[in-house]
């Protein structure tokens, strides 16, 4: 059983006074800060959902290649695009990459739901122990659990965790308004 909202510990929202607008999906009493989606033509999906939408996208970030651990073992994923809407509640497109979690021949239609969590292993288990395996995670210099994990529902799509250390991040990148393609 989940603790009521009463039982919930909150912090001290002062410290999100500086965020306004994004106080809601990126401050401190925030839980739940974005839906994400698996997108073939990334540029045109920005396009397309800007527009259809009306919100602007953070300038794309593409990460390096990175180590990810999997209930079959560790991979590399060469690189990984993305993009968030900067107005809340938050859009993430993920460019495509086959043979991930990111594939888009999944029939998958809502990929997931971020959430973020102070306990990234202990959030992790209790999902577990919900019923909803671990997927695909982040992994630290020694191979263990960080930064994010994904965990499968029966509802065609993920619940991702997020460490709330990555909370700081956010804004920065959202204060980077993306040039799109006319």
């Amino acid at each position: 059983m989940l603790p009521s909202p009463m039982e919930t510990p909150r912090m001290d929202s002062s410290a999100d006074a500086g965020l306004g607008l994004l106080a809601a999906t990126l401050g401190t009493r925030a839980r739940v800060f974005h839906a994400g989606f698996v997108v073939r033509d990334f540029a045109a999906a920005m396009k397309l959902l800007g527009e259809a939408l009306r919100v602007d996208w953070a300038k794309p970030l593409e990460t390096p290649p990175m180590r990810l651990g999997t209930r079959d073992g560790e991979i590399e994923v060469p690189r990984m695009r993305l993009t968030y809407s900067v107005q809340p509640v938050h859009v993430e497109l993920i460019e495509a990459i086959p043979g991930t979690l990111w594939e888009a021949d999944t029939g998958l239609r809502g990929h997931h739901i971020g959430v973020w969590t102070d306990d990234l292993a202990g959030e992790s288990a209790r999902l577990e122990s919900l019923g909803l395996p671990l997927h695909t995670h982040g992994v630290d210099e020694a191979g263990k659990l960080a930064t994010f994990a994904y965990h499968e529902t029966t509802f065609g799509m993920y619940l991702e965790i997020v460490d709330t250390a990555a909370r700081a991040f956010y804004p920065k990148w959202f204060a980077q308004i993306a040039e799109v393609p006319a």
